[in-house]
């Protein structure tokens, strides 16, 4: 990776949008700094412990005393898991609203509040019958306790256009520093991005985005676009944008540990990435569809005086095909040969791999489980994954 000396966030501004005409926004390359990791890698194993979910494609807790697990149905249920029993319970049901087709479609996310054991209300995301992604909020009438929550709660935040292709949706929501919602978008689908939308900061398309959920600021009336955000202050650009030049960042974590944002990107023809950043690293360019991990996939979509941020780790095809982001571990059950180290996994060939969390660990092959799609973590911090087939499954380290 070239190293480009760091400049004033002003110049820096001024040459993003000199490049306006071309739709690309210029923002410095770091690296990011985490503590340091095990010295062993590990072996990871996985438990059947419940299936019979439909087709999960994402698994994550609820922040309360529930210990209950939720878990994506991509058909459009959220379905609860509570650890030792013997099935699930449909928390809410989205079929009738939710557009399930294309294999790519349907309820792709959900994240809980932060504070939901007071403030009880989380955050989905799915496709409609039209292709657009939907983010939308739901608040839990009867409390955190509450065992279902109705589809009529729903009120609709945020609509991301795709109306051509039904691949490359993203959908993944994850809270940050602050209780701020990030979400992920991908590029509108096709092969190769085919009108750019990735590398222009006018769209939400192939992005990272990042919103104020606590207040409501015209004309959107349940999110505010955060002042500190790389755009905010240029209405000609969408605000909302905190990183461009995605392809299709489905699954990403941020670390509650120290704000690090770990992003499983999915590739074209040759390679699959992870990108790493800090909290404090926003405005970001990872390439797409410039570059393909740190290779150039399309010359013509290139820009001099654009720095494209390097990707941490990029695996070739067919090593992986489909990335699957993961998590850092932070649990105590297996601490002493996890440290803190990123997991993340491939879809089409079940490898699944861990790293240490400090920025230049090389990932070492750690064990497989086919046809994964996430990986999340229960309120203890243990690691849990679903796989297409219909699995939730508890990891297990040595």
């Amino acid at each position: 990776m070239t190293v480009r000396r760091r400049r004033s966030p002003v110049l820096v501004l001024v040459a993003a949008f000199a490049l306006a005409g071309a739709g690309l926004v210029a923002l410095p390359s770091q690296q990011a700094h985490a503590a340091p990791a095990a010295t062993h890698p590990p072996t990871l194993s996985w438990t059947l412990r419940v299936s019979g979910f439909g087709q999960p494609v994402l698994v994550t807790n609820i922040p309360d005393k529930s210990g209950r697990l939720v878990v994506v149905d991509r058909l459009g249920r959220l379905i609860t898991y509570i650890p030792g029993q013997a099935g699930g319970r449909v928390y809410l049901d989205l079929r009738s609203t939710v557009s399930a087709g294309g294999g790519e479609q349907g309820l792709l996310g959900v994240a809980f509040y932060p504070g939901f054991a007071t403030n009880p209300f989380f955050y989905v995301s799915y496709t409609r019958s039209d292709g657009a992604l939907v983010i939308s909020k739901f608040k839990v009438a009867g409390g955190a306790a509450a065992l279902t929550v109705s589809p009529a709660a729903e009120q609709v935040m945020l609509v991301v256009p795709h109306p051509t292709y039904h691949n490359h949706n993203g959908g993944m929501l994850a809270f940050g520093p602050g209780a701020k919602l990030f979400i992920s978008t991908g590029d509108g689908g096709g092969e190769g991005d085919p009108v750019g939308l990735s590398q222009t900061g006018r769209t939400l398309t192939g992005k990272i985005l990042r919103l104020d959920i606590q207040h409501g600021c015209a004309p959107h009336p349940l999110y505010c676009i955060p002042p500190d955000n790389p755009l905010a202050a240029f209405p000609q650009y969408r605000g909302e944008v905190w990183d461009v030049g995605l392809r299709n960042p489905w699954r990403f974590s941020i670390d509650p540990a120290n704000g690090n944002l770990w992003i499983g990107d999915v590739g074209q023809d040759r390679y699959e990435e992870i990108d790493l950043t800090s909290a404090t690293q926003k405005g970001l360019n990872m390439g797409w569809s410039c570059r393909e991990g740190r290779s150039v996939y399309l010359a013509s979509r290139c820009a001099a005086g654009v720095q494209y941020f390097a990707p941490v780790v990029v695996i070739p095809h067919p090593t992986a095909e489909a990335i699957i982001g993961g998590l850092v571990y932070h649990g105590s059950k297996y601490q002493s040969v996890m440290g803190p180290r990123y997991i993340f996994g491939d879809y089409i060939t079940g490898h699944v791999w861990t790293m240490p969390a400090a920025a230049g660990g090389a990932p070492t092959l750690a064990g497989s489980l086919p046809q994964v799609t996430s990986f999340g973590a229960d309120i203890s911090g243990e690691v849990w994954a679903t796989s297409l087939s219909g699995g939730l499954y508890q990891m297990s380290a040595r």
